[in-house]
């Protein structure tokens, strides 16, 4: 999975998702080790999951669990090489709109999700880029007897589920397991095998994972760029210096989550994906923030698609405010694999609210955020009948509260206009609130 590295005073966390597809990441405190930096530090960021436990500010800050946690990750890659991470979420969601005739105008459903992360160093060179094998398991479960197959229908909305790591019930699956190389002490990465796009490409620090963070598909990854996962690809990375990165990737796309690769991939649909990106520490008199330019093709249905993507966090230095933004165009008006022709999203985070305003003492990693969309759906995920609209407008309001190192509790509020473009339903209100714990 991938952390994001710029804004660590935050969450120090890290993994995408869309719509449909996998999600990985990390709330505050997740596990693993520390060590000095190096010259491959930006992809060892990148691409080695977690961080550390012992987040002193929450409430209950050092528990015997916590304890347990710290020294069970830290004994596990020390003396086998070997991190692993473990997300939990249990969620309640209730939606309402006018949609006439729909069972779920308005429905409540109540959802396990889980997401787990594997890693075994087979030889270090260097620091943490030595030879590594990385495996990825993601899946949910409905907890109540009339919840739908997912969160998602064409009257909540084209652009994803209130939850994008909320699947169909009992469906569990496999989004990566490859082999990655580490060169020249981590400044260049090979990796290899069945690869989840959406943990190397389009990072953001304050939008990246249901887990803790926004929970609308449009706030964790751009819905433009055609990211698959369970399929078999690679990823090349190289890190120029402090500030200067890049990445290629590409991934065959014929396969379709818990199906064997082997018997499925065609060769008829795949992708090319690139990222250069440029962080720093402090620039324009504000603080720490990273920009990331992502041109893409992908090959479908017989045909070849382009498009660009933009995405950025910028940290507002001694401010409590950080900004993110993304944005992104495709030539495929059709059979877009994440849904979106066009799509701009932009957001706001409110760093530890309650004692900014009244002095409260309050967790470093807790956070007010605001998230607004607009996305011009593509035609295969617009809904079948009465299309009014090409303009899909999401408003998300959430707020993340650390009890311990391993366990937060999160309401979310979803407001979305014009769901998949019909003209028979009325905007779309959705109140969430979930509990993560992450072993």
């Amino acid at each position: 999975m991938k952390k994001s590295y710029m804004i660590p005073a935050l969450f120090a966390c890290s993994g995408l998702c869309m719509a449909g597809t996998a999600s990985v990441a990390t709330p505050a405190a997740a596990p693993a080790v520390e060590e000095a930096e190096g010259k491959g530090s930006i992809l060892d960021d990148i691409d080695l999951f977690g961080d550390e436990y012992g987040d002193e500010s929450t409430p209950i800050p050092n528990d015997a669990l916590t304890r347990a946690l710290t020294d069970l990750h830290k004994g596990a890659y020390e003396k086998a090489g070997f991190q692993f991470l473990l997300e939990q979420a249990f969620l309640y969601t209730k939606g309402h709109h006018a949609a006439p005739n729909e069972e779920t105008s308005g429905s409540s459903q109540s959802w396990y999700k889980l997401h787990a992360q594997a890693g075994l160093q087979l030889f270090k060179s260097g620091r943490h880029q030595g030879t590594w094998i990385k495996s990825e398991l993601s899946g949910s479960v409905a907890l109540n007897r009339h919840t739908h197959r997912t969160t998602l229908d064409d009257s909540w909305g084209a652009s994803g589920p209130a939850n994008c790591d909320v699947f169909e019930d009992g469906y569990f699956y496999l989004p990566e397991l490859l082999v990655s190389q580490g060169f020249l002490d981590g400044r260049l990465v090979i990796m290899g095998g069945m690869i989840n796009q959406t943990n190397y490409f389009d990072a953001n620090t304050y939008a990246n994972t249901t887990f803790g963070q926004f929970g609308g598909a449009p706030f964790v990854n751009n819905q433009v760029l055609p990211l698959g996962d369970s399929n078999f690809g690679f990823v090349g990375q190289y890190q120029f210096n402090d500030n200067w990165f890049l990445q290629i990737g590409g991934n065959m796309m014929d396969n379709e989550p818990r199906r064997n690769p082997f018997h499925n991939t065609t060769g008829k649909s795949f992708n090319l994906l690139g990222e250069i990106g440029w962080t720093h520490e402090k620039a324009f008199g504000i603080g720490t923030g990273t920009y990331r330019l992502q041109p893409f093709m992908f090959h479908a249905a017989g045909r070849n698609h382009g498009g660009v993507a933009f995405n950025l966090e910028q940290d507002l230095g001694s401010s409590p405010f950080a900004l993110f933004a993304r944005a992104g165009w495709s030539s495929a008006e059709s059979g877009n694999i994440c849904g979106a022709e066009a799509q701009a999203s932009a957001g706001v985070v409110f760093k530890k609210p309650l004692e900014v305003m009244t002095g409260m003492k309050e967790a470093d990693g807790n956070f007010f955020g605001v998230g607004f969309s607009v996305s011009k759906p593509d035609s295969d995920t617009l809904a079948e009948t009465r299309p009014g609209h090409d303009r899909e407008m999401i408003l998300e309001c959430t707020y993340s509260f650390s009890i311990t190192p391993y366990c937060l509790i999160q309401p979310s509020y979803q407001y979305v206009k014009n769901p998949s473009g019909r003209d028979d339903v009325n905007s779309a209100n959705i109140l969430s609130v979930q509990c993560v714990i992450t072993f």
